[in-house]
């Protein structure tokens, strides 16, 4: 199968929900949004798959130094990564690539790492207020350029 934004042929697809619009996505392209579902050799994956962190109906999203913040609770416990990594289950080459910022934790991480560092790696995401739109503020979306294939 092929997705619907750079064209890379691939196995494995993401059912993607961007901007409002549901694509056919690689891997890749699918981290730009939420995915809904994954097929894979034409086969539905039946896996949970949750947005973002929601949290009564509130979002939340990393905080920008993430990295920084976990090495400095983490250095005022007196604790190396590999302490670190055994006390909550995760591999020390993770844990240095999250405090050098090079990957993004999941979820599951990102709890363990607040409970045990105790620490907020999340804020809440604002709700702007939405303002009227003139014609020249209005910007093209993925969505009105993109045509789908059955």
């Amino acid at each position: 199968m092929e997705c619907e934004i750079c064209g890379k042929e691939t196995n494995k697809i993401f059912i993607t929900e961007i901007e409002g619009t549901v694509l056919r996505l690689c891997e890749e392209c699918s981290r730009g949004g939420r995915i809904l579902n994954i097929i894979e050799g034409g086969k539905k994956i039946k896996e949970s798959l949750k947005p973002k962190i929601d949290f009564d109906d509130e979002e939340y999203d990393l905080v920008e130094n993430y990295g920084e913040i976990i090495t400095e609770a983490r250095n005022k416990m007196n604790l190396s990564i590999e302490d670190l990594a055994k006390k909550i289950g995760e591999k020390e080459s993770l844990l240095r690539k999250i405090e050098k910022e090079e990957i993004r934790p999941s979820d599951k991480v990102i709890d363990k790492l607040e409970r045990l560092l105790k620490i907020k790696l999340r804020e809440k995401i604002e709700a702007k207020p939405k303002k009227e739109k003139k014609e020249e503020d209005i910007k093209l979306r993925i969505a009105d350029v993109v045509k789908i294939r059955d």
